[in-house]
């Protein structure tokens, strides 16, 4: 069932949502739950245990075990830990409901049980149970905030899923009504909007503001195409209180980082990801040495191999090691090594699975046993972490050296001009680079065309002609390409949602 395949697009939602018992906050499960956002597991058990033993008829306890199984199946993704969380599910519901059906917190802690379950169900594949449990935690959702109108904490969990629920696709919409899901964008976004707000200037729900945050900022960017609520996000981070939690939670590390590297702040976010929290008494958050590689790779910097290596030494789950394995390679490849370049170019048929787009893009690379053209892979890199005038100065170089360029070289250079004048900020420069890539593109089965389509749709968008957007939110779609079909479709039809009624 391809239905929560959007659920991927957040590879870690859902893993700082705030949980509160319905019989009160006590110190020792404010101590455990500040532990689990710094996923100091071992430090928050014994708060968890003791909590159990004096005050039994607190719910809380078994909301915080799941969180932890939960956050371990999202970040380390081991079965063993996903069939712990499976088979406790039942019995910590129980528990719950043994609290305070007039609190709103009463459905919420239930709802959060459901939706930690069935986002870990949709990481493991099982996406018809992911459905039901889904379903599950909406309709408690739904029932609460018709009931407690006023609880924040609600709608941070309903902003994101309407939101998400605004994205499926036109041929899966049967699904969402038949799981009777209902929501678009821009209430999602609205919803967050409003949580964070009222977070931020409330006592009782301040610990609901960071994920609020980072929830909004994420949707905002990748669903809405906003990407001021980024920045707005990052700087808010740089101050109290969401600085607290940068330097202490590798979770907010994260969230933080991966904003800077959506906006083109690379340097910045290799200094997040450098700082980050981490050591003996902490869970190995591998992921975010994937991303310091990544990061790093993208300023061409000599050393960008290790942390890439250490992440595929260390790093026992399967999503993101073929990317790792395709990283690696191109390292080696940039750098004049192409005995090693095709050492780790082959290593990507050994390990990892094809779950999420970049993973997805080597298996296809590495089947197409092409090189890459070293010029036109650099100034990919350079785009990716922001440094656009270097980029465009490789591209020059690129032009200068070749004498006959291939037809998908041809291609790829239009296209690299298009996105580095794009997000570089000149808009009449990236028009007519995306158009040109456009028309080169659109009977070849790479996705240049379709990306220079969505972006000319999101330019015209912006320019407030919603017409033309639409034409080229339209043609994106309906254009044959396989290479990250997932996520570029799936903001061309985020697209057509922002433009309905326009």
């Amino acid at each position: 069932m391809q239905l929560l395949r959007f659920c991927l697009l957040i590879p870690l939602l859902l893993l700082s949502l705030s949980v509160k018992p319905s019989n009160g906050l006590t110190e020792r499960c404010q101590q455990a739950h500040h532990s689990i956002l710094c996923l100091r597991f071992d430090e928050a058990r014994p708060f968890i245990e003791e909590e159990k033993k004096l005050n039994p008829r607190n719910t809380q306890p078994y909301l915080l075990d799941n969180y932890i199984d939960f956050l371990k199946v999202m970040i380390g993704e081991q079965e063993e830990d996903y069939t712990r969380l499976k088979q406790q599910r039942n019995f910590r519901l129980e528990k719950t409901a043994y609290g305070d059906a007039t609190s709103p917190w009463y459905r919420y802690s239930q709802a959060l049980i459901y939706l930690q379950c069935g986002f870990a169900r949709v990481k493991f594949r099982d996406y018809l149970t992911a459905g039901v449990e889904l379903n599950q935690a909406y309709r408690l959702l739904v029932e609460n905030m018709k009931r407690f109108p006023a609880f924040v904490p609600n709608k941070t969990c309903l902003g994101m899923l309407h939101a998400l629920i605004g994205t499926v696709p036109d041929n899966y919409r049967w699904a969402v009504r038949t799981l009777k899901f209902s929501g678009t964008i821009h209430q999602g976004i609205g919803e967050l909007e409003t949580a964070c707000q009222q977070s931020a200037k409330s006592k009782e729900y301040g610990f609901n503001y960071p994920e609020s945050e980072f929830l909004l900022a994420f949707a905002s960017i990748n669903l809405s195409g906003k990407k001021s609520a980024a920045e707005e996000f990052i700087t808010r981070c740089e101050q109290a209180p969401l600085n607290h939690w940068v330097h202490q939670s590798p979770l907010m590390a994260y969230a933080l980082a991966n904003i800077y590297l959506k906006t083109g702040n690379n340097d910045k976010a290799i200094n997040v990801l450098k700082s980050r929290p981490q050591g003996a008494g902490y869970y190995p958050f591998f992921y975010l040495d994937y991303l310091l590689g990544i990061a790093k790779l993208n300023r061409l910097d000599k050393d960008a191999n290790i942390p890439l290596l250490g992440f595929v030494a260390g790093f026992r789950g399967l999503n993101y090691i073929k990317s790792a394995y395709e990283h690696i390679a191109w390292y080696y490849l940039i750098n004049g090594n192409m005995e090693k370049y095709r050492l780790y170019l082959n290593r990507i048929a050994m390990r990892g699975n094809n779950q999420v787009d970049n993973d997805r893009e080597a298996i296809r690379n590495a089947a197409l046993n092409q090189v890459p053209n070293v010029f036109l892979l650099k100034s990919r890199l350079l785009f990716d972490g922001g440094y656009y005038e270097r980029a465009i100065e490789t591209l020059a170089q690129f032009e200068a050296a070749a004498s006959n360029m291939s037809q998908s070289e041809i291609l790829e250079f239009t296209y690299r001009k298009g996105r580095i004048y794009d997000e570089w900020g000149k808009q009449e420069q990236a028009i007519i680079n995306y158009q040109s890539a456009l028309n080169l593109g659109n009977k070849l089965p790479f996705y240049y065309a379709a990306n220079a389509a969505l972006h000319l749709g999101l330019i015209y968008e912006r320019m407030n002609d919603y017409r033309q957007a639409k034409t080229y939110f339209e043609k994106c779609l309906s254009l044959d390409f396989e290479e990250y079909h997932f996520s570029i479709t799936h903001k061309a039809r985020a697209g057509l949602n922002r433009l309905s009624g326009k």
